[in-house]
């Protein structure tokens, strides 16, 4: 008997230091949503991301998720040098351009945007003409390098022209439109879509330009490439797009899922 009981206390000593041990083993993991240009602030984006979160932290359990959204370049950069993210979702343009700044971090999955619900998206070329001279100032809600253009988006547009990143791009394309400002724009697949459904009669001063090459939605990048749960993690976004009880959240977010990237 006083061997049963010394074997029961041994069981007991065993499961508590296993229990310990997967506790001390959990970790809380920091995510990213990095979208340089886009509307809404961290603070207005924090509920929605909540969401995502809570959701998220039952598919990686014992581990959790938290953090922020920033559509700024120097505050989303600093708070990946700063708070050492796992993983996030940051978008083509501040990929393309920032890469080199961001180490070793490597691309898991592509997001899959609404409309579409495609891993690739266009960009349009709009002004009142339906070619653009050099010299021309075009403006954009994203911060967007002549390099990036030139190279990712429109490849055959004049040398010389002058690249602007505005807060109140709609407010111009109607300046654009009177004529009151000569400039042209870029819009991002969401904004030419948006055009698209206001009726104002100065909409139809506007011509498409140009339509960009196809490029690569947002990515789901892995910044720490020791993460543990990082599978979990992309088992639970992959299937994330077909789960009803995440529909309310990510149609907030304006994504249909995520991909493998092929």
């Amino acid at each position: 008997m006083k061997s049963l009981k010394c074997t029961f206390a041994a069981i007991f000593v065993i499961a508590l230091i296993i229990a310990h041990t997967a506790v001390a083993q959990a970790r809380t993991v920091k995510m990213v949503f990095w979208y340089p240009g886009e509307a809404g602030s961290t603070v207005e984006g924090q509920p929605v991301l909540d969401a995502f979160f809570d959701y998220v932290s039952k598919k990686i359990a014992p581990d959790k998720m938290e953090g922020r959204y920033f559509n700024g370049v120097s505050d989303g950069l600093q708070y990946i040098m700063k708070e050492k993210p796992a993983v996030g979702i940051v978008s083509f343009a501040a990929w393309s351009q920032n890469s080199t700044k961001l180490g070793g971090a490597k691309i898991l999955l592509a997001t899959l945007p609404m409309p579409s619900g495609q891993p690739t998206e266009r960009y349009t070329l709009v002004g009142t003409a339906t070619d653009i001279k050099a010299g021309t100032n075009v403006m954009s809600s994203e911060p967007l390098s002549e390099a990036f253009v030139r190279n990712a988006l429109f490849k055959k547009i004049p040398a010389g022209l002058k690249f602007t990143q505005t807060p109140q791009l709609f407010a111009n394309l109607k300046k654009i439109a009177d004529g009151s400002l000569n400039a042209a724009a870029i819009l991002t697949p969401n904004e030419a879509q948006t055009l698209q459904k206001i009726s104002a009669a100065w909409v139809k001063s506007l011509k498409e330009i140009a339509l960009s090459e196809p490029v690569p939605t947002a990515r789901l990048i892995v910044f720490d490439q020791g993460w543990n749960g990082s599978e979990k993690f992309k088992q639970a976004l992959l299937q994330i797009g077909s789960d009803s009880s995440a529909k309310d959240f990510m149609d907030e977010m304006r994504l249909a899922g995520f991909a493998e990237i092929k």
